[in-house]
């Protein structure tokens, strides 16, 4: 019994060690064998890409320009979603909602140094590179000195396919203004006018002259300007420094009103009369229009300079040579100067007041002309500005 046993034992191993052999060549044999397709390479190359252009979109730059934050914020969220066609094609800068702009996220940042009026100077910039900030895109006070500093590069070789810059509402004249060497270092971003104003607390018998009149017709009208105030106490220049109508109308017409004992720099306590409110009528940059009109309480009046053409300061807007996203940077620059809705919008946003569009687009006009204080001179100068005559502000 016990010899039985221990055969059945046996049999029973070698069975099982056979049982083990043939499973281990079996799974060995059937293990799968696993294909590579080109697809699945093809689909892994395909997501990588996918990554990197994310990753390319990803935008940051610092910008400069005399504008509040919320302003430049809503300007790239429009910018975003124009450029992805999430922008509705029954709106228009200057009636799509606020809400919608501020509600779209975007992989794009921007940060904003809000300047003067009239821009940024090198030594402005210099001291904001001391502090660690510099600005990718901003308003130049002296476009053509930065240029000379080596501190802006040319917008050429990044716009050169822009359809923007090919647009006919765009001032020509004015883009043309800011070209040094042949290329442009700067895009108009808003240009100011000169113009004469008068205090009317001094108005002549006939009152207010005609905002287009003639340079005979100024010289008579100056003349006419009461030589004391209305107390009889208080003498009254009545034309503050003649010398500033060289330029425009040149050297004899500026003698004659010397000449006639008109014209001076000081008021008779050794002041400037348009401080001491002693003063008839100076020449003005529509820039100005705001500071002057707050000071005199009686008010001003405005009357274009008597010249063929209108003339204009256009300030730029410039790229930074050490800017590291210059295309983007740019691009982002044509836009707020070039395109119209972001110009009505920019409009809607902003009291710019004396301050006029790079463009001739009709809705950012009709906007401007809306102004209670401004906008009947407004519409008057906006015939002459296609073709006036443009210099780049100067420090």
């Amino acid at each position: 019994m016990r010899k039985h046993l221990t055969s059945f034992i046996i049999i029973l191993s070698l069975l099982m060690s056979c049982f083990y052999l043939t499973g281990c060549q079996a799974e060995q044999n059937d293990f799968p064998h696993l294909n590579f397709s080109d697809n699945s390479f093809r689909h892994l190359r395909q997501d990588t890409e996918d990554d990197v252009a994310l990753e390319s979109d990803l935008h940051e730059i610092t910008v400069a320009l005399p504008l509040s934050d919320n302003t430049v914020n809503l300007l790239m969220k429009l910018y975003y979603a124009k450029t992805n066609n999430l922008f509705p094609e029954d709106m228009t800068g200057a009636d799509i909602g606020i809400e919608y702009l501020e509600a779209i996220n975007t992989p794009w940042i921007v940060n904003t140094i809000t300047t003067t009026g009239v821009g940024e100077s090198y030594e402005n910039l210099e001291t904001l590179e001391q502090d660690g900030i510099v600005p990718d895109i901003f308003l130049a006070s002296d476009m053509n000195e930065l240029v000379n500093q080596g501190l802006v590069s040319s917008f050429d070789s990044f716009l050169s396919t822009d359809e923007s810059l090919s647009s006919s509402s765009i001032y020509v004249e004015a883009l043309d203004a800011l070209r040094n060497d042949n290329d442009h270092y700067g895009l108009p971003f808003y240009s100011t006018v000169y113009l004469l104003a008068g205090s009317r607390e001094y108005l002549p018998e006939d009152g207010v002259p005609s905002f287009n009149i003639n340079a005979d017709d100024l010289i008579d009208y100056i003349g006419d300007i009461p030589g004391i105030n209305s107390e009889g106490n208080v003498y009254v220049t009545r034309f503050y420094d003649a010398d500033s109508l060289i330029p425009f109308l040149g050297e004899d017409y500026s003698e004659s009103i010397s000449n006639m004992g008109w014209s001076s720099t000081t008021d008779s306590y050794g002041a400037d009369p348009r401080v001491s409110r002693s003063c008839g009528m100076w020449l003005m940059d529509s820039g100005e229009f705001d500071t002057w009109s707050a000071y005199y309480p009686d008010g001003l009046y405005f009357t274009m300079l008597p010249t063929d053409r209108v003339n204009a300061t256009v300030y730029p807007v410039c790229l930074s040579s050490s800017c590291t996203d210059a295309e983007f940077a740019a691009s982002f620059a044509s836009f707020i100067c070039f395109d119209k809705d972001a110009q009505m919008l920019l409009r809607r946003l902003e009291t710019l007041r004396g301050y006029f569009p790079p463009i001739s687009s009709r809705g950012v006009w009709d906007l401007i002309s809306t102004d209670e204080q401004f906008g009947a001179q407004t519409m008057l100068y906006e015939q002459f500005m296609s073709y006036a005559l443009y210099e780049v502000a100067e420090d």
